[in-house]
């Protein structure tokens, strides 16, 4: 995910502590050490247990959930279960993104299978799955029916089974040169998109919100906002503000297919598509590899085509929404968050026309 700059809007930042809370509560009595790598991934303790002072990140899956079912006019605390699943599926996904991608590293931190191991992290990020779909039966609690919990978990387990899709076809372009700007991205809005159009669908499920065209917007909005997210963090791969950090420079080094990249494949001059063939088909991308690749992707403009694709995954997640009616007040949350959530630091600046558009 894109390292986010400026202050986020307070659709996303309202009743964190409450969702801070609901998270720890779901591991909190369970003294089994399996939980202790979960809260250290979370980040709320260290690798001996002990707490960790740090404040915790924008739990942004499941700040979307509760932002959706607030503005559907749903009531924030039904909507706690929901988000908490959506915030621990998401995690269940980046335990095992990182050991597939061999990061040794998550968010500053030695990550979960560098620490205790691959087979206890795989073991991990299986329960946070399980605390997933467990969290979804606290919705009963609240009133909420057998067939509501249903339809949930139902959402849950579509977005995790297209989340494997859209990751299965990530490894597949990894392979491959010849990539197009539309294969790139139907791949992103599969495997970076669902997870959120998972997060937003569960949010208007939990403000009993079930009209089947506003779930069509709300899926198709999260779609085009998780391809904009992925394109603005491919973005950070070659245009770091700063250093760049451990997963991004792993991503490089494996020759993970970016947006920028199959922009030059596909619309590229002749000379560029062989400039970057010739450096894909080297082992690793090296550093003086790298410098040479960013130096195609400018001369042939990759950064500039990045930040207008950008611009319009933002006008189309908004237009889904506006096709399927949502409430305007609905909307304008929505596409704050999303204006936010896409917008790399520093690297491109989604142009003025985009942010009216959006």
């Amino acid at each position: 995910m894109t390292t986010m700059s400026g202050e986020a809007p307070a659709g996303l930042t309202d009743r964190q502590d409450e969702l801070e809370a609901a998270l720890k509560a779901l591991v909190s009595e369970r003294p089994l050490p399996l939980y202790r790598m979960m809260g250290y991934h979370m980040g709320w303790v260290e690798t001996t247990g002990e707490p960790r002072i740090s404040s915790p990140p924008l739990r942004v899956h499941g700040a979307l959930a509760l932002l959706a079912c607030h503005t559907l006019g749903g009531n924030y605390s039904n909507a706690l279960p929901h988000a908490t699943a959506a915030e621990y599926l998401y995690n269940h996904v980046l335990i095992h993104d990182d050991i597939r991608d061999g990061n040794s590293e998550r968010d500053g931190r030695a990550s979960v299978w560098w620490s205790w191991g691959p087979a206890q992290a795989i073991n991990t990020g299986d329960g946070m799955h399980a605390l997933a779909r467990l969290s979804l039966f606290e919705a009963r609690n609240n009133g909420v029916s057998a067939e509501s919990v249903a339809d949930a978990i139902r959402v849950l387990d579509e977005a995790n089974l297209d989340t494997c899709e859209g990751q299965y076809r990530d490894i597949t372009l990894q392979e491959r040169l010849d990539v197009s700007v539309d294969e790139y991205l139907s791949m992103a809005e599969s495997q970076t998109g669902a997870l959120l159009s998972g997060a937003v669908r569960l949010g208007a499920l939990a403000g009993g919100q079930a009209d089947e065209g506003v779930l069509k917007g709300l899926d198709e909005f999260g779609r085009k906002l998780g391809a904009a997210m992925r394109v603005a963090d491919d973005c950070d791969v070659f245009w770091p503000d700063g250093q760049r950090d451990e997963a991004r420079q792993g991503r490089l080094v494996a020759k993970k297919k970016t947006l920028p990249v199959a922009h030059v494949i596909e619309l590229g001059s002749p000379t560029d598509r062989r400039k970057v063939g010739e450096i894909y088909m080297e082992r690793v991308i090296d550093p003086s590899a790298a410098d040479s690749l960013v130096e195609v992707l400018d001369a042939a403009g990759s950064k500039e085509f990045s930040a207008s694709a950008i611009s319009r995954l933002l006008h189309e997640s908004v237009s889904a929404l506006e096709s399927a009616k949502v409430p305007q007040d609905a909307i304008d949350s929505l596409s704050e968050a999303a204006m936010y959530l896409a917008t790399p630091s520093g690297t491109v600046s989604v142009p003025a026309t985009a942010r009216e558009d959006a």
